[in-house]
């Protein structure tokens, strides 16, 4: 792995001589939800961790950050959050494809519609602050409104002349280096930004001394331009600019039992050659016009190309790995072969050691992207007698595609774990195209004590000329019952896209109800959510499914009725005096899901009977922090992270169990005078490595990142 210390290292001393003017107030960057006041006065749920939140612990993981959201599920895959599986109340969690991911109010999946699993997460360590929106409200943000939205916010362009170093250091030789300048003058704006972070890994490949970590670089530039004070309309218009690249040695090969027992973090030989490189351009332009204090129209047009290679083992004898890996388990052999040997358990533990002959077969997953849009949106206050309006209106014109070429090459695996290239792959090449508008519209009513938010969403699209369209409508309700509690229930329509013949939508009538509880430093809130699936479906993966039936990446499968109810709990308190703070939290997830319909041959699911539960969701999950603050600006915070077992796929064979796991991580700062923070952070505090806490991407048993101390230093001038 080629570190790459010096990309940011020029930028963050080049920043010190930039000269700016004066400050000047800055218009907010784009939210979905705004601050956490906002949040609590949703006609629906949602949570907003702000950069306050976020830097408790310096995560650079979106998993390990949304574990503090209730209703929000992560499936672990290389311990870093290179690639999120998220899931939100129950969607299918496999690389996030159900859920409407943005950064900065755009979508930011690679084709959100032609192929919407997300291989692509902005960098979380350089991001500001976090929003997660469900229930009714989630319809404004499509295409995937069952489970809701979440929207990244970045660096925005500061009032004043300003900037910031974060550097980082730690286990494996793990580093972060996040440097940002910026500043306005009355009519200029600007900021620069770079952030790159990395390490060689915490597993060990045999018969090599392969790193297994990754590298990661991000720089981003925001220009902008405002209308003069004493403007009859304000205006303003805002550039952003976006360049990422990654290489990370990440496989999608795990683990046997016994091997995963005696040794988690080391990976067969076999997975030597496995590397993803990606690069990502992206481009915004924003323009803001406010007709008066209550009424303004915001309008985006974006662009994104991103390419990506995950050159990764695919075939072992012709044989999946996943097949491989379950004979060495000691399950069926039935129909394998190989030319060098007869299939056993013995023997299939042998070739994945390297103690017997095979040939490998490694693809070039090797795909470019281009996602593309304009988006607008108007917000307007008015008052009708005693009535407050708040009327949104937006729309979004779409267009993304995907291209791929992905040769297969074929290597020979001797004893002792030699390992030779023999012939190079053949390209095939394959194209998808979508293209897609959708508008909605929504009021929220406030009177007395009442909220009450109607909604509608159209959405119309061709995906690889598959056609769709759908009307989805929703209602929030909220009434405030005194000064500290405040009831809420919601009712709307969900929808997911489809890119596949005779798949049908993914449609589900949801509903929530609940209340929150506001008196000083005690803070709550109890939602309980149903989610009633006509038609829940599944996306054909390389990482995910359950499934033996080939299928082609990107295709859609039904799964028929399904239905999804849980719990969120979410709960904060602050304890102390002036001297010294003590603020705790709880989150907490209940969920019961289970297929209503039973069918076999699914590529996606695998088989399933009626009354099975759904894979990946755990019916337990808990997060419970402390946090010690004092005035002499010594503090810490310890938080742990609880998450029930669970199966990899329906039928919960005896190798697709998932272990119940936990993860203690404990962070100690010192802050110097408002313009330093040193700290010290731990992950996994406790070391626990020994738990199976998934056994996807598709095949093997799998744990979670050991423990990992890291250093480091925040400076603001």
């Amino acid at each position: 792995m080629s570190n790459k210390y010096g990309v940011l290292s020029a930028l963050g001393l080049s920043l010190l001589s930039l000269q700016v003017g004066a400050g000047t107030e800055v218009m907010e960057t784009v939210t979905i939800i705004g601050t956490k006041d906002d949040a609590s006065r949703l006609a629906g749920s949602g949570t907003v961790l702000n950069a306050d939140d976020l830097a408790k612990f310096e995560y650079t993981d979106i998993q390990r950050i949304l574990a503090d959201v209730p209703g929000v599920y992560t499936r672990t895959e290389e311990g870093y959050g290179l690639r999120p599986n998220i899931s939100i109340r129950g969607t299918y969690g496999d690389r996030s494809s159900k859920i409407t991911l943005m950064e900065d109010g755009v979508l930011i999946a690679p084709a959100p519609y032609t192929a919407s699993s997300a291989y692509y997460f902005p960098a979380t360590g350089r991001v500001v602050g976090v929003e997660v929106l469900k229930g009714a409200a989630a319809i404004e943000n499509g295409p995937y409104t069952i489970g809701g939205a979440i929207n990244v916010i970045s660096t925005p362009i500061p009032e004043q002349a300003s900037g910031e170093v974060n550097l980082e250091y730690g286990e494996d030789q793990t580093y972060r280096l996040h440097a940002s300048y910026g500043a306005s003058s009355e009519q200029w704006g600007y900021l620069v930004e770079g952030h790159t972070a990395g390490s060689d890994g915490f597993s060990s490949v045999q018969f090599t001394n392969n790193d297994t970590g990754f590298d990661k670089d991000d720089l981003a530039a925001k220009l902008r331009y405002n209308s003069a004070g004493g403007a009859r309309f304000y205006q303003q218009l805002e550039m952003k600019l976006q360049y990422s690249e990654e290489q990370s040695e990440q496989t999608y090969v795990g683990l046997t039992e016994a091997d995963f027992a005696v040794a988690p973090t080391q990976r067969y030989g076999l997975s030597r050659q496995d590397v993803m490189n990606f690069e990502r351009k992206a481009g915004s332009l924003t323009h803001l016009i406010e007709f008066s204090e209550n009424a303004r129209l915001t309008t985006t047009g974006y662009y994104a190309d991103f390419s990506r290679n995950w050159y990764k083992t695919d075939k072992i004898d012709g044989e999946g790995i996943d097949e491989v890996i379950t004979c060495a388990n000691g399950g069926s052999c039935d129909g394998m072969t190989s030319d060098y040997g007869d299939y056993d358990s013995n023997f299939a533990r042998n070739v994945l050691h390297g103690a017997a002959q095979a040939d490998v077969y490694v693809k070039n997953n090797n795909r470019d992207y281009e996602s593309k849009g304009v988006q607008t949106r108007f917000i307007g206050d008015f008052d009708a007698g005693s009535m407050t309006h708040t009327l949104a209106v937006g729309g979004r014109i779409h267009r993304d595609e995907e291209f791929r070429q992905q040769p297969v090459d074929t290597y020979f695996q001797g004893l002792g774990g030699n390992f030779d290239l023999v012939e190079l792959g053949e390209a095939g090449e394959s194209e998808k195209k979508s293209k897609a508008y959708s508008l909605y519209a929504s009021d929220n009513l406030a009177f007395g004590a009442w909220n009450i938010k109607p909604g509608l969403r159209y959405e119309n699209y061709d995906i690889n000329d598959v056609k769709n369209s759908e009307l989805l409508p929703g209602l929030g309700v909220t009434y405030d019952a005194s000064d500290r509690w405040q009831l809420l229930a919601g009712v709307y329509e969900g929808h997911s896209p489809t890119s596949s013949e005779g798949s049908d939508p993914e449609t589900a009538t949801n509903y929530e109800a609940g209340f929150r509880f506001n008196e000083g430093a005690l803070s709550a809130e109890v939602i309980g959510f149903f989610s009633d699936y006509d038609n829940i479906v599944g996306i054909c993966s390389n990482s995910g499914g359950a499934g033996s039936e080939p299928c082609e990446a990107g295709d859609t499968e039904n799964g028929g009725e399904a239905e999804i109810k849980g719990l969120e709990v979410q709960a904060s308190y602050t304890l102390g005096t002036a001297a010294a703070q003590f603020p705790m939290g709880l989150t907490y997830t209940y969920t019961d899901a289970e297929f209503k319909t039973s069918f076999v041959g699914s590529s996606v699911w695998g088989e399933v009977e009626a009354g099975d539960k759904l894979p990946d969701l755990p019916e337990h999950q808990l997060a419970l922090s402390a946090g010690m603050v004092l005035d002499n600006g010594v503090g810490s915070n310890l938080r742990l992270a609880y998450f029930d077992e669970t199966c990899a796929s329906a039928a919960c064979g005896e190798y697709e169990q998932i272990d119940a796991y936990y993860s203690l991580d404990l962070s100690v700062f010192y802050d110097w005078r408002d313009r330093a923070r040193f700290y010290v952070n731990v992950d996994n505090l406790s070391d626990n490595d020994g738990d199976i806490i998934g056994r996807q991407p598709k095949a093997g048993a799998r744990g979670q990142k050991p423990r990992t101390v890291l250093a480091g230093v925040r400076y603001r001038f």
